[in-house]
């Protein structure tokens, strides 16, 4: 059976902590600064890497263009399809199955920045490069895990204590 580029395929939006998990243990920067984070999958780093930049910098806009030129380039497009009991339902689709998980975690930051703006980011400690999203109530995370902001906080407790 011969390839026919004109077949959509499907693809499904990816979870967020499923995305957040790829940036950070697949992703150049993160395995660099944690020696334990290993793999060699050249697939998947170079798509992590594609998508740590939109969670490090803090402008809305400049976080709107990198995800629609990563939503341009995939070339995802919105379809509807009926379900088995004649319901209709949103799917998404791409011309190139290459495209599909890129695609997938365009849409995945997509969906949540329309949501919730400004709520992923990068770990405020200087030893860390992972990325997170914010679920907390206040929106001010700033630390992938607890080891990090302790670890931020002692630093900073031993900075003060030495200005004394």
């Amino acid at each position: 059976m011969r390839y026919d580029r004109r077949v959509a395929t499907t693809i499904t939006v990816m979870p967020m902590p499923e995305l957040v998990e790829l940036v950070n243990d697949w992703g150049t920067l993160p395995r660099t600064l944690d020696p334990t984070k290993t793999g060699t999958d050249p697939a998947r780093t170079a798509l992590a890497d594609e998508f740590h930049p939109i969670f490090d910098t803090a402008d809305g806009a400049e976080r709107a263009r990198l995800i629609t030129a990563l939503l341009d380039r995939t070339r995802v497009r919105p379809a509807l399809a009926t379900t088995p009991d004649g319901t209709l339902t949103q799917e998404w689709t791409v011309d190139d199955p290459a495209n599909a998980g890129r695609a997938a975690a365009a849409l995945a930051l997509r969906h949540h920045l329309a949501e919730h703006p400004g709520r992923i980011g990068v770990c405020a400690d200087d030893q860390c490069a992972d990325v997170y999203v914010d679920n907390s109530p206040a929106g001010r995370r700033r630390f992938c895990c607890l080891t990090c902001q302790n670890r931020a906080r002692a630093a900073a407790f031993r900075r003060r204590g030495k200005s004394t």
